[in-house]
């Protein structure tokens, strides 16, 4: 909740003209995911992670410029979005061994700090001048394809 409500905040906080709206999308947001985690319903979510990103990008509208922070609203949205299957996930009547908790603590640690670098990679291209040349698309290209190698590796683990 705390990492969605994060980005949510920046969307609202960075609104602009359309900051009502974004703040309606927030709370819409926050909101469902509040009843998908107390009644476990797992498609609550993706919509909820949705919602925000959509808050985002009503924010960012008519902002000529890439946003730094995008990388770490990116990053917050795939934490929510694991935090959230993990507590819908988790049983209260069946322990835990903490050798498993603090693997996935892990996985999940290396996975956003992998999506992050992978986003900061590709807001530093995006943010360069289209005039560049082929190299920086080379680059370009590569950060993309690291991206979903990550998240395909995380997958399987």
């Amino acid at each position: 909740m705390a990492a969605l409500g994060l980005a949510a905040g920046d969307a609202v906080l960075h609104g602009g003209r359309l900051a009502l709206l974004a703040a309606a999308l927030a709370i819409a947001a926050l909101g469902l995911l509040l009843v998908g985690l107390l009644f476990r319903r797992p498609f609550a979510i993706p919509w909820s992670i949705l919602l925000v990103a959509a808050a985002y990008l009503v924010g960012r509208e008519g902002s000529p410029v890439v946003d730094g922070f995008a990388a770490v609203v990116g990053a917050l949205l795939l934490l929510s979005a694991e935090l959230g299957s993990w507590s819908i996930g988790h049983d209260a009547r069946i322990q835990t061994e903490p050798s498993l908790a603090v693997r996935r603590v892990v996985i999940v640690g290396a996975l956003v700090a992998g999506s992050l670098l992978v986003d900061f990679v590709l807001l530093g291209t995006a943010a360069v001048s289209s005039g560049a040349g082929v190299l920086l698309a080379i680059v370009g290209v590569a950060a993309a394809v690291g991206a979903v190698a990550v998240v395909l590796r995380m997958v399987r683990a």
